[in-house]
């Protein structure tokens, strides 16, 4: 952990605003509480989109090297733009990690990834592989078939996004990953930040900015898988 503390505005002068800032906070906050402290860290960003988890992580945590994956080209590019230092890197992601990166990252996180995913028992078992002994896959999840609010997000993600949305119940992501070898854990994620309204994409997301509220806190969760050091 990093000796200064950590405040939100040290995010938003790296990065600026991001609506997934509040998650990507909670989710390293969750995640010190069973990673080694005082470590320097090799970090996997799966799905990193734009590039802007792996800075903040910096800022939070002690970060080694980073490496951020992405299969969108023209967000690759962003990342490497405007966030790539010597420990950041940024890659267009092509089917395997494990076989560049073997036994290799102490932490792997993702947002809101897994339901994007047909194939997620190789994805486990792709991680598996990546990862050494004793380390951590962190992902947060609130696109499941469990949130009362799935079914309406999947109609949008569907029509509006280039990525296809998979219909997964926890148990099941669950199951996978167990089968691939890991430990596997489950909490709510706990969400201290403000979630910010949009006039546009708040109903057409949550139905209304109270439901949002409502499904963070209730819906939106984080998985730990652990690779056993034995």
């Amino acid at each position: 952990m990093k000796k200064h503390e950590f405040h939100i505005s040290h995010a938003h002068n790296t990065i600026g605003t991001d609506g997934n800032l509040p998650f990507w906070i909670a989710m390293i906050r969750a995640s010190q509480q069973v990673l080694l402290p005082n470590t320097k860290k090799k970090v996997l960003d799966f799905g990193c989109g734009e590039g802007k988890f792996l800075p903040v992580f910096d800022l939070m945590d002690s970060l080694e090297f980073g490496l951020g994956v992405e299969l969108q080209t023209k967000l690759i590019e962003k990342a490497q733009q405007h966030y790539a230092q010597p420990h950041i890197q940024y890659e267009l992601y092509r089917c395997s990690i494990s076989k560049s990166y073997p036994s290799y990252f102490d932490a792997v996180y993702s947002q809101e990834v897994l339901y994007t995913i047909q194939n997620l028992s190789a994805h486990a078992e792709d991680m598996f592989k990546s990862m050494k002994k004793g380390g951590f896959y962190f992902a947060t999840m609130a696109s499941h078939i469990q949130n009362p609010l799935w079914s309406k997000r999947r109609s949008l993600i569907r029509k509006e996004e280039e990525y296809h949305a998979y219909d997964y119940s926890l148990e099941e992501v669950a199951e996978i990953f167990f089968n691939a070898g890991f430990e596997v854990g489950l909490k709510r994620l706990p969400v201290d930040y403000f979630l910010i309204y949009h006039p546009e994409i708040t109903p057409d997301f949550s139905n209304s900015f109270l439901d949002l509220v409502n499904t963070s806190y209730e819906n939106k969760m984080l998985f730990s898988f652990w690779k056993p050091e034995e």
